[in-house]
């Protein structure tokens, strides 16, 4: 477990990442956390977007750059 520090940044509040959660997220200054919380009060930082939208398009990326060797597995 990690304890990070919350700062006040003009009317916000915003949580410091030390450097081994940056790597671990895979994040860095300017890019976009994903923070869900669970009924238990837990909350789960991902460093990025699980929504079905943005899975679906990672798995058509995939599907698009392995085409032909899918192809050549189905002969």
């Amino acid at each position: 477990m990690v304890a990070l520090k919350v700062a006040k940044i003009g009317d916000a509040l915003a949580v410091v990442l030390t450097e081994e959660l940056r790597e671990a997220l895979g994040v860095s200054e300017g890019g976009t956390l994903y923070a869900e919380a669970s009924d238990e009060g837990a909350v789960m930082l991902i460093g990025r977007d699980m929504s079905f939208e943005a899975r679906r398009a990672r798995g058509r990326e995939f599907i698009k750059r392995y085409e032909k060797t899918f192809q050549a597995l189905a002969k």
